[in-house]
Parts: structure tokens; C-alpha cells; sequence
């Protein structure tokens, strides 16, 4: 079991996992109890950024409609648009080992799709979370529930 993330905590994943190299960042959610006529549609998405805390350039931004990085080092393997099955709904795989030089951290987001005009909100979502799994190891490290 790897640890349970509270609000605005932040963790390096390679101080405490020396020699981690695949890792697989995984999102999940249930469908909704709500019915406001819309699925939920929720998204994951990665930013590469530098020392300024920004990215370089649009492409450091991986998401579903860019969904791999030039280095190779981040691949977005699909959109989910319901949240419908078990497991991870939405995953991001990174090779640690092919970051850039230039890029300090990468950062990981969640987002509903058009939520404001859904009137969309994460306490109308059940069960969301995302982690992160050792793809090595096959060992979750950390574990965010965004309810």
C-alpha cells in the first residue's frame, strides 16, 4: 500500500524509490448518480516543466488530444469520456529514464470536461482517484481520492 495523499501535500516519487524508472499514472471515477442530462467526463493530463515552474513549449503539455511527448518519456493512453468499467479509466505511462534534461518535475492534473457549462463538479463524482503505480514492481506508491 503506498501513501494516501491529503490535499496540497506533494511527494518526490524518486527520493523515496531509487532506481524507479516506469511508472503509470491511473485515474479513475464511477458514474454518477446525477442525472443533469451529461456522462462525467473527467481528464487527466501531464505538464513537463522547467526550472520557471512552466512549460517550454505547447508540446510539454500531454493530454488527449497530444498524447505523447517528444522525448517518448510520456504517452496519454486514451480519453474515457464516462468513467464506465473498473480499474483506472484514464492512464498516463512515463520512463522516468527519458526526461528531458530541461525539465524539472512533472505535474499531474484532473479536470471535468466543459464542467462549467455541465454544471459539473467533483463532489457530483463517485469514487475518483488517481495514483501512482511502480509498473516494475507493480506496487502503488501513492494513492489521491478527489472527492
Amino acid at each position: 500500500m503506498g501513501i494516501t495523499l491529503s490535499k496540497g501535500q506533494k511527494v518526490d516519487l524518486t527520493k523515496g524509490n531509487p532506481g524507479l524508472k516506469h511508472v503509470v499514472i491511473g485515474l479513475g471515477w464511477d458514474t454518477n448518480k446525477y442525472d443533469g442530462g451529461f456522462d462525467f467526463d473527467l481528464d487527466t493530463a501531464a505538464f513537463l516543466v522547467g526550472d520557471n515552474g512552466k512549460v517550454t513549449n505547447d508540446l510539454d503539455f500531454v493530454f488527449y488530444n497530444n498524447v505523447n511527448h517528444s522525448s517518448g518519456a510520456v504517452k496519454h493512453l486514451g480519453d474515457n469520456r464516462t468513467g464506465a468499467g473498473d480499474g483506472d479509466d484514464e492512464q498516463i505511462k512515463v520512463d522516468l529514464s527519458l526526461i528531458p534534461s530541461n525539465i524539472n518535475k512533472v505535474a499531474f492534473t484532473v479536470t471535468i470536461h466543459e464542467a462549467q457549462d455541465r454544471r459539473q463538479n467533483f463532489g457530483q463524482v463517485s469514487n475518483s482517484y488517481i495514483r501512482v503505480v511502480d509498473v516494475d514492481k507493480n506496487e502503488e506508491l501513492i494513492n489521491f481520492e478527489l472527492g
